[in-house]
């Protein structure tokens, strides 16, 4: 029977790592040290959500465990230890206060209730006083973790533990003096946290490294990695493990630049991992970056298959239906791989991703490659109702075709996706991530995107070997944009409030594709349409979508190729923030009865030595798992 926990809209599920047994055992000896050198920083990506983050998890947790400590429990205590363990179930998945997906506040929606508290006041004042202070009357606490939109101030307006006291125009002036002789390809400042003095206005920068900002955690980082060079694969492996520690050691972003070119040539290694600060996400600059860790093992069968796609990657290349100019040459150093996580912290943990495509370095995506990967286990274990999904998203005329495209086509969008699209094409000199600001996110997922719409039923892959020669690629092409339209516009506001701005990356590509093709299409050939009080898709021209897809794929390649800063930000406030509300509303109505889960988190498997072997262990449950991590690692 599968694993699930769920509470409400919230399920977790565990990872298939069976076929980690079947490793050499000095395999899964580098597997258990990164995988302790990932979690050693699990606390960094905590503190980096909010200021007030660990203040929270520690006045509840110490709320639960004295709870659970009492004996001959009335129902009403009985009951509050309920709520304080459901809240640390919703905390633990959403990494704090702020929900992972849509970055919105979600204290109002935690199960305890400031009422609950008062059940305790008398038994435990001082813990009543801890949380009622930190969790209903802290005023440091904003209504959303990241904001990116325009005619507010960004930074001022984020909850994110980036930036203390300071204003957008404050952190560009400092940024801009403190950076303006460097190497404009190296992301100087992605390690930072800034704060103005409130006495004297000076503005302070904390590095995170060894003997900086989260030092103890990395200390432990750094103890781990190099147990783990002991046990690497290859000498390309081995370099990309030591410039990481160097980096730790130095908190230099030009030491960081280096472990990313050693990291994209250790193409050959079975055990693929990721330590770090990555992603800029949450930033609303888009420039400091959030810790993740994730270890994993490369599943030989399934990278075959998206291997092929590596191997064609020059024709994807030479026929983007964008400007030569941006085209690459030649498409080099790309690797594809299909892998089971066997490990996850920080960013990427307990929610993970279906495709990861690094380094974010432009510089070293144009000259050195990029690695994608597809977490195979992770698509395995995803479990969705789909017929409940057919019959409650689509046209009973194209229930059937969804279904077929999406058997035959499988993850292949989130291949083409990481691989054809985050892979392709170049910058224009002078040009950096930088240049399109908070914006730059949403561009680059929308590029990537639209290369996967753009390739999904292209005759090559029959060629080479990713269909079957008798796939209906019409069918599959068709089923797969009416899926895609559907979660852009319809399906993914079910984990929206009504009322809300877009404001998380992938939401706001994915309604800035499916709003964009729904505006400028025929609408002959694609429309919005109401049925028994309910919208649908209805496409009746592939050909015609794919044009406009092909359209709106030239304009955002040259946006991002020009860092047209002006051009993305229109495009991204017309098509990708703003919610239609009277879509919105009928689909919180439609889904409310369905009972499906709008977040998947997953089981942190624990590797442990036992006897000299490393083994695959798991706690009983999900907060017996989260509270043992917390203790052990902070």
């Amino acid at each position: 029977m599968t694993y699930k926990e769920r509470f409400k809209n919230i399920q977790v599920l565990k990872l298939d790592t069976t076929s980690f047994d079947e490793l050499p055992e000095e395999k899964k000896m580098l597997a258990y040290h990164l995988s302790n050198a990932g979690l050693a920083g699990r606390m960094i990506y905590l503190h980096q959500k909010s200021s007030e983050n660990i203040h929270i998890f520690e006045s509840v947790i110490n709320l639960y465990k004295n709870l659970n400590s009492i004996k001959n429990k009335t129902p009403e205590i009985s009951a509050i230890e309920s709520k304080v363990r459901d809240t640390l179930f919703v905390m633990f998945v959403n990494n704090g206060i702020y929900e992972s997906a849509t970055g919105q506040n979600i204290v109002s929606d935690l199960p305890l209730k400031v009422t609950d508290l008062e059940t305790i006041k008398d038994l435990l004042p001082e813990i009543y006083t801890n949380v009622n202070k930190a969790l209903f009357c802290n005023k440091n606490l904003k209504e959303y973790r990241t904001v990116q939109k325009s005619g507010v101030d960004v930074v001022k307006d984020s909850g994110v533990n980036y930036y203390h006291n300071l204003t957008t125009e404050e952190v560009n002036l400092y940024r801009s003096e403190k950076y303006k002789n460097k190497d404009k390809n190296i992301a100087y400042g992605f390690n930072e946290v800034l704060s103005k003095s409130e006495r004297s206005g000076e503005i302070t920068s904390k590095t995170i490294f060894e003997k900086g900002l989260y030092g103890k955690y990395v200390k432990q980082i750094i103890l781990h990695l190099s147990k783990a060079v002991e046990f690497a694969e290859n000498e390309q492996q081995k370099k990309s493990i030591e410039s990481l520690i160097k980096f730790y050691k130095t908190g230099d972003a030009k030491d960081f630049y280096e472990h990313s070119v050693e990291w994209v040539k250790d193409q050959e290694s079975s055990v693929y991992f990721v330590n770090g600060l990555i992603e800029c996400y949450e930033d609303p600059l888009g420039l400091i970056c959030s810790y993740e860790s994730l270890v994993a093992f490369k599943d030989p069968i399934q990278t075959a298959k998206v291997k092929k796609i590596i191997d064609a990657i020059q024709y994807f290349e030479d026929n983007l239906p964008v400007d030569e100019k941006y085209k690459k040459e030649k498409a080099v150093g790309l690797s594809a791989s299909s892998i089971n996580v066997i490990s996850m912290a920080g960013a990427t943990s307990p929610v993970l991703p279906l495709g990861i495509n690094l380094p974010n370095s432009e510089t070293i995506r144009k000259e050195y490659g990029s690695k994608s990967v597809t977490l195979s286990n992770v698509d395995s274990a995803r479990t969705t109702d789909d017929i409940k999904l057919n019959e409650v998203l689509y046209l009973e005329e194209f229930q059937s075709l969804v279904s077929y495209a999406n058997k035959m086509a499988g993850t292949l969008h989130t291949d083409l996706h990481e691989i054809a699209g985050h892979g392709s094409c170049k910058t224009m000199a002078g040009v950096t991530n930088e240049s399109l600001s908070m914006y730059y996110s949403v561009i680059e997922e929308t590029r990537a995107d639209l290369v996967g719409l753009y390739y999904i039923a292209d005759e090559k892959m029959k060629e080479i070997g990713i269909y079957e020669k008798d796939a209906n690629l019409h069918d599959i092409a068709k089923g797969k944009y009416i899926g895609y339209i559907t979660n852009g516009s319809i399906g993914q506001l079910r984990r929206m409030e009504l009322g809300k701005d877009l404001t998380q990356a992938h939401f706001r590509n994915r309604q800035l594709i499916s709003t964009y093709l729904l505006h400028n299409c025929d609408h002959e050939k694609l429309n919005m349409v109401e049925k028994d009080g309910s919208y649908y898709i209805q496409l009746n021209d592939v050909s015609h979508v794919r044009d406009m897809i092909g359209v709106l794929l030239r304009e955002i390649q040259r946006i991002k190729s020009e860092g047209d800063l002006n051009a993305a930000k229109k495009l991204v406030e017309l098509y990708g923030t703003k919610i239609n509300h009277f879509v919105h509303k009928e689909v919180l109505e439609r889904f409310e009865s369905l009972n499906l889960a709008t977040t998947t988190g997953f089981r942190t498997p624990i590797l442990e030595l036992r006897n000299g072997k490393v083994v695959v262990e798991y706690y009983n449950d999900f907060i017996e798992e989260q509270l043992a991590l917390y203790e052990r690692f902070c």
